[in-house]
């Protein structure tokens, strides 16, 4: 009896573990198509969403933007960013100013592909202004 006990017991996690495998690997796999492909995502052109947010509306060939992802203190606080500054332009090209830390979160939120985010300037060299770069 313990060892049919034992074997149901096996099959049982071993069915288990399967499943969480793929469930793990189809994940990984929408992520990562998911990820690489920005094909179709325009850097100047809204996504549409359930709620107003910064960066939700187009911008025209003559406009720019400045968004404060960040506007904290040198000591940390969990609901303020340290300084950071989006800047958009209608011609697609984005600036960063200063990336202090939990500043990634608020990029991250307005979902713009990391690879438009590829000019970063930082005032100078304190933690609260370069700490998520």
């Amino acid at each position: 009896m313990n060892q049919r006990k034992a074997v149901i017991g096996l099959l049982t996690v071993t069915v288990i573990a399967v499943g969480i495998g793929i469930v793990i690997g189809a994940a990984v796999n929408q992520g990562a198509e998911a990820a690489s492909s920005t094909k179709g995502i325009s850097p100047v052109d809204a996504r549409a969403r359930d709620f107003y947010a910064p960066n939700s509306e187009d911008l025209a060939p003559d406009e720019m933007r400045l968004i404060a992802c960040g506007t904290g203190m040198p000591t940390a606080r969990p609901k303020q960013a340290a300084s950071c500054w989006l800047l958009e332009l209608g011609n697609g090209d984005k600036f960063i100013f200063d990336i202090g830390t939990g500043s990634a979160e608020r990029i991250a939120a307005m979902q713009i592909p990391y690879n438009y985010l590829d000019k970063v300037f930082l005032s100078h060299l304190h933690t609260d202004h370069f700490g998520d770069l």
